[in-house]
C-alpha cells in the first residue's frame, strides 16, 4: 500500500486580498498617527490607498471568487467612498466676511475667557501681534 502525500491547494490571489485589505487600514492608522502628532494637513494618501486597496481586492476576486472576497470588496469600496467623501466634502466654505487683507482692522470690544475686557486698542502698538480667527464648523 502506497501513501500519496497531498499538499494543500493554494488559492490564487490570496496575497492580493491580504494587501488589498491591509492597505486601507494602514492608511487609516497613518491618519490617526497624523492626528495624534497634530500634523493637520490634508490626508491625500487616505483615498489613494483605499482606491489601490479596492483594485487589489478586485484583482483577488478576479483570480478566485468567494463570498469572503465579495465581502472584502464591499468593505474596501465603503472605505474608499468614505475617504474620498471625507477629503472633498469636509472643506470649509470660502470666507466672505467684512475683513479683507490690507484693510484697517475695525474697532471692537469683547471679553476674554476670564471675563476681562479686550478691545482693538489692546492690539495697537505691538509690532509682533497676530490675531487669528478660528472659523469652526460644528
Amino acid at each position: 500500500m502506497t501513501t500519496v502525500a497531498t499538499t494543500p491547494r493554494q488559492k490564487p490571489g490570496r496575497l492580493l486580498l491580504l494587501w488589498g485589505l491591509a492597505l486601507p487600514f494602514l492608511a487609516i492608522a497613518g491618519y490617526a498617527a497624523q492626528l495624534v502628532a497634530r500634523h493637520l494637513t490634508a490626508p491625500w494618501y487616505l483615498p489613494v490607498a483605499t482606491t489601490l486597496g479596492v483594485a487589489l481586492v478586485a484583482g483577488a476576486l478576479w483570480q478566485g471568487r468567494s463570498v469572503w472576497r465579495w465581502s472584502a470588496l464591499f468593505l474596501t469600496l465603503l472605505l474608499c467612498g468614505g475617504s474620498w467623501l471625507f477629503l472633498f466634502a469636509g472643506r470649509l466654505p470660502a470666507y466672505s466676511g467684512p475683513l479683507a487683507e490690507g484693510t484697517p482692522f475695525p474697532s471692537f470690544a469683547t471679553a476674554r475667557a476670564d471675563g476681562t475686557p479686550f478691545t482693538d486698542a489692546d492690539l495697537r502698538g505691538d509690532a509682533g501681534t497676530v490675531m487669528v480667527f478660528f472659523r469652526g464648523r460644528w
